[in-house]
């Protein structure tokens, strides 16, 4: 730490930066800019060397981060770095290509995830030994593929456009249910005294004001950037400026009102921006998509740096079981039966089943619920906290390896990758 002091009327004030943590960030985006370079030079996911990286760095690694390098603002980074992920794949959803997705969504998005849900919930719940509440919260938290490792793979492996709408709309319509989801399981784990019809109220509640949040920060832009004239050199900055604090405005106050209704709000405004054609909109998608890199790189690297191999090695043979239980059986269950409409070949509903990775909002979410659960008031679950940490994170580092790191080849094996022109 250094101390540097400004003279100001006759008063000195001290300036402290910690020159340490300066360093560490830069050092982790610099990890992330190396990773999207490997990623792009070798066709594969950057998701891959991002985790690589972080295990390096943390504790299993060099240890250069630990879980107290950031205090207690790591989720708080978490939560808005993923509101600028979430508003930067939606902002490039189109309405028509929404209306136009093939029917695979909405049987994926609906009884797709309450088939996961209920599924996921029997099988940790059996093969782990837990309590129902805990193996009801890792459900939530493993619904959702995750849009966050999804979008890379796309970005390497070309496939029919019909695949990735069905993968990338089912990750982050997922991701934002399955995390309101889970908050709301998690407060009637802790509260003990809530009744059925008050999870559907706490649900609707947070989903109800992300929307509205979203849709009242949306409509501010675009008033903005489309009635106040601006002078021509300095529009499209402020216009790509301007969106992106939309993105942390719309989380930020639906998010200090309730939990995870931020995400909403983000995914929301978002949505709304990139179909009410602003003016410069090709100059704002290619900014955000590359702020989204570096943020995408340092949560990642982050979070992959908090791995604990013991957590997961305690969970044995069994936590192995799970994981092959959900990638093997359960998800080509959910996906065959969402896609019997015939718009997707035998070889395409497998690809489906096989690159289905979770990412970044169930490792957050799942490191929260944890902590508050080994530090919170009496009743305390530490048991509980490291089947929940463990079988997550265990679902994450498995499917992003398996089916991210290698979902080149997965399509290559199937022949459903299509030749770029």
């Amino acid at each position: 730490m250094r101390d540097f002091a400004v003279e100001e009327a006759d008063e000195p004030v001290s300036i402290h930066v910690d020159l340490d943590l300066v360093a560490l960030v830069a050092a982790i985006v610099g990890l992330g800019v190396i990773a999207q370079f490997l990623a792009t030079k070798y066709r594969v996911p950057s998701v891959l060397f991002l985790i690589v990286a972080g295990v390096a760095i943390g504790p299993e690694g060099l240890g250069i981060i630990t879980t107290d390098t950031f205090g207690g603002t790591l989720s708080t980074i978490v939560g808005v770095s993923v509101a600028i992920i979430i508003f930067d794949g939606t902002f490039r959803f189109e309405f028509e290509s929404v209306r136009n997705a093939p029917r695979a969504v909405g049987w994926l998005i609906t009884i797709g995830a309450a088939l996961t849900f209920f599924g996921t919930a029997l099988t940790v719940r059996f093969l782990l030994g837990s309590d129902w509440d805990i193996a009801f919260l890792v459900a939530a938290l493993l619904i959702a593929t995750g849009p966050t490792v999804i979008t890379p793979i796309f970005a390497v492996v070309s496939v029919r456009e019909e695949i990735a709408t069905t993968l990338e709309m089912e990750g982050i319509v997922n991701d934002v249910t399955a995390s309101i989801l889970a908050i709301v399981l998690f407060k009637a784990m802790t509260v003990q005294e809530l009744s059925p019809e008050g999870f559907i109220f706490l649900f609707v509640e947070r989903l109800g004001l992300g929307i509205i949040i979203g849709l009242v920060v949306a409509s501010v832009i675009w008033y903005f950037l489309t009635h106040v004239k601006l002078p021509a050199q300095e529009a499209p900055q402020t216009a790509r400026l301007f969106t992106l604090a939309g993105a942390i405005v719309a989380f930020a106050i639906a998010d200090s009102v309730f939990s995870e209704a931020g995400i909403v709000a983000a995914a929301i405004a978002g949505f709304a921006l990139g179909n009410l054609n602003l003016p410069h909109q090709e100059s704002i998608g290619q900014f955000k998509q590359d702020v989204t890199l570096l943020v995408l790189s340092f949560v990642f690297i982050t979070l992959a740096a908090l791995l604990e191999f013991s957590e997961l090695l305690a969970l044995g043979v069994a936590g192995l079981a799970v994981v092959a239980v959900l990638m093997f059986l359960l998800r080509p269950l959910v996906v065959f039966l969402s896609t019997t409409s015939g718009e997707f070949s035998i070889r395409e509903r497998l690809f489906i089943s096989f690159v289905s990775p979770r990412g970044i909002i169930p490792a957050s979410v799942a490191t929260l619920f944890a902590i508050r659960l080994q530090t919170g008031p009496p009743p305390t679950d530490s048991s509980g906290a490291d089947i929940l940490l463990g079988t997550v994170f265990l679902v994450i580092l498995v499917t992003v390896v398996v089916e991210a790191g290698f979902a080149r080849q997965i399509a290559a094996a199937l022949g459903v990758t299509q030749t770029e022109e």
